[in-house]
């Protein structure tokens, strides 16, 4: 082999965060992993508007990962969630609550900011995971039973499998042959930080209008303010005259659509935003190829699944790999990625299908459908059973978490 190779069991395309978790979980348990990253991290994090909400199941990755002790002191606990429909004359709500299912909390509301630079230090620590910055995966191919992987800077990886990691336009998915749905949902995506007078008592908050969502999301209080996270989603016209405020007029209109149930508002930080697209891979895998997150689906942030589908997949994977390896299997043959594509393929589909779905519901005003919304969410609330099930199935977990999703280890 030419010494202008590296040699590597798993080549991850992406050092985003499903990328570089990936790379945590399989650098203790003996694979050697490289990660290739197109952009060269920042020395230094800013605050930003991001935050990802993460339900029980995805804490447990990020536990079995390193990093949980790191990041919690920056996290907020979701104990109560709760939906208003604001489509009406009046309000309806639904509110679900942990303890009505023994739990102390949903989950986190985690900041950006801090939890990329917590999984980057801990990639770096990790002796068997090499980090490449400033280059990515360009093309590959299959050659003597390994992928031949080329770098945009012209390097070369050996590895027994490549795991696509590399967001929404994924080059590894490109270059695989690998089919992909794509659908524009005419929103964008809006998100800030903000101060606000009343405390949020953990409450993350989701109103359904017309045009798309908007969710108030805990935050740690800081020294002075009570704090929380907004996801504002409008479709493109509105979200773009919105956009074009002066911050105090943004600020305002911001303060209107929290019906005042923070109390006075104050802009912290942002507006950012993103235009809204739903895809899904038709196939996760190819000969020596997994895709997973992004680069596998993209939805709406209705309801917070994103990052939580994203780290199932990169548990299933991690689990996968690690299983065969034990038993002295091939990482990447063409029976190891078929059972990783048979655990991952339902939970994506359902919960791609099931977001859309849910968002053409939430984002109509026709009366009917108006109508039958909120006399489901009517009707749930008077139904426990039906409720806790919602609670148990639909919010935190999936058909197939996997050990790490239920806290056990690699």
């Amino acid at each position: 082999m030419p010494d202008a190779f590296l040699s590597t069991d798993v080549l991850i395309a992406g050092g985003g965060m499903a990328g570089l978790t990936l790379g945590c979980l399989l650098g203790g348990t003996g694979l050697s992993v490289l990660i290739a990253e197109p952009k060269t991290p920042p020395q230094t994090v800013a605050p930003g508007t991001r935050t990802v909400a993460l339900f029980g199941g995805s804490i447990n990755i990020l536990k079995a990962a390193g990093i949980w002790d790191e990041i919690a002191q920056h996290s907020a606990r979701m104990e109560t969630m709760r939906i208003i429909d604001d489509t009406g004359s009046a309000p309806v709500t639904l509110s679900f609550d942990a303890s009505e299912i023994g739990e102390e909390c949903f989950g986190y509301n985690i900041p950006h900011h801090g939890l990329y630079p917590a999984l980057l230090s801990r990639a770096k620590a990790l002796k068997t995971v090499t980090l490449l910055t400033g280059s990515g995966v360009q093309d590959y191919q299959i050659e003597n039973g390994h992928s031949l992987a080329t770098l945009t800077n012209g390097q070369t990886i050996r590895a027994a499998l490549i795991a696509g990691a590399d967001g929404r336009h994924s080059r590894v998915r490109e270059v695989a042959g690998l089919p992909c749905r794509l659908h524009d949902y005419g929103q964008r995506a809006m998100t800030a930080v903000i101060a606000h007078t009343k405390p949020h008592d953990h409450i993350s908050t989701e109103f359904h209008r017309p045009g798309g969502p908007f969710a108030l999301v805990p935050l740690p209080d800081d020294k002075d303010n009570h704090c929380s996270s907004v996801v504002w989603v409008e479709r493109e016209i509105d979200a773009k005259s919105l956009l074009s405020l002066d911050p105090k007029d943004f600020e305002r209109a911001l303060q209107e659509r929290t019906n005042d149930i923070l109390g006075a508002i104050r802009l912290l930080q942002g507006p950012d935003s993103w235009p809204l697209q739903w895809s899904v891979a038709r196939k996760l895998t190819a000969p020596r190829v997994a895709i997973l997150a992004e680069s596998a689906h993209t939805f709406t942030p209705l309801g917070a699944q994103g990052l939580n589908l994203s780290l199932r997949d990169v548990a299933t994977l991690a689990e996968t790999l690690v299983d065969a390896a034990k038993t002295g299997a091939d990482i990447g043959s063409a029976l190891v990625l078929g059972r990783y594509e048979r655990r991952r393929r339902l939970d994506v589909l359902t919960r791609v299908g099931g977001v859309n779905a849910f968002n053409r519901l939430v984002s109509n005003d026709m009366a009917a459908t108006r109508l039958m919304r909120r006399m489901g969410m009517k009707t749930l609330d008077h139904l426990p059973p039906l409720k806790r099930f919602a609670m148990q199935r639909g919010l935190i977990s999936a058909p197939d978490e996997g050990r790490l999703a239920k806290g056990s280890m690699l």
